[in-house]
């Protein structure tokens, strides 16, 4: 990779790392097109490079969140351990996926998950179960099998799924978005852990692609972080639903063109 190239995927990883923190999200949404789409690396590789910088960019901006108190520890370590559960099925069944396959699954995952966000922002104030917590046996519950299926896609995908965690614990667990932004990376950070072991093991990931990432990631994200401390939860939900069309837009469009 040339200086240029390195300083390129940088600059892009200072995007993402900014969108991570503000969102809840690992970055992958955007570092799978980008690899892919910019830098042609193939999608197998940059799923698995995308997960291997997912944990470090997913612990800075966690860091920031629970400084800023917008982060539930408890459910967050409970839906990342059971996300790392089934992250490395994901990560071994992707590699024996069709690409088309892979593109197909994240765009509609992404794209419901878009759906998710801009209906939730319909509500210009936090749902009642901020100030009317659910049973803790169902909270539980949803926590688990959230984190399952988070983990399940996040391995396949090579996303963190921040994209999964964020609308369903907004609609499930009642959190707002700040809230919910927190939590999801500090599950992230665990779910990621199992999936980049296996993709290692795999030969997936690029290394040098993902050090570049990582040189921007990881500032961006505690950025991101400390810029969704200071705006409103309903425009926050709204940007991310954009962002995530976005990115959803650009692996359809990529597959089509190819």
């Amino acid at each position: 990779m040339s200086f240029e190239a390195f300083l390129i995927v940088a600059l892009g990883g200072l995007l993402v790392g900014v969108l991570s923190g503000m969102f809840g999200i690992g970055g992958g949404t955007m570092i799978v097109p980008l690899l892919n789409l910019v830098f042609s690396v193939p999608i197998a590789g940059a799923t698995a490079t995308s997960l291997f910088t997912i944990a470090p960019t997913a612990i800075s901006g966690t860091l920031k969140h629970v400084q800023q108190k917008t982060a539930d520890i408890k459910l967050g370590v409970l839906i990342g351990i059971s996300g790392a559960l089934t992250s490395a099925l994901g990560a071994w069944l992707s590699g024996d996926l069709p690409e088309t396959v892979l593109v197909g699954i994240t765009a509609l995952v992404i794209l419901y998950s878009a759906y998710r966000m801009f209906k939730s922002s319909r509500n210009k104030q936090p749902a009642a179960a901020e100030s009317s917590p659910k049973s803790v046996k169902r909270t539980v519950i949803i926590a688990v099998i959230l984190g399952l299926f988070a983990g399940f896609i996040a391995g396949l995908v090579g996303v963190g799924g921040g994209f999964i965690i964020v609308p369903m614990s907004i609609a499930l667990l009642g959190f707002t978005m700040h809230r919910a932004a927190g939590t999801s990376l500090l599950a992230i950070a665990i779910i990621a852990i199992p999936g980049i072991i296996s993709h290692a093991i795999l030969g997936h990931i690029w290394y040098l692609h993902g050090l570049a990432l990582l040189v921007g990631t990881i500032p961006g994200a505690q950025w991101g972080a400390h810029l969704a401390a200071r705006i409103p939860d309903r425009a926050l939900r709204l940007a991310f639903g954009v962002v995530l069309v976005f990115a959803g837009g650009m692996l359809i469009v990529n597959q089509l063109i190819l």
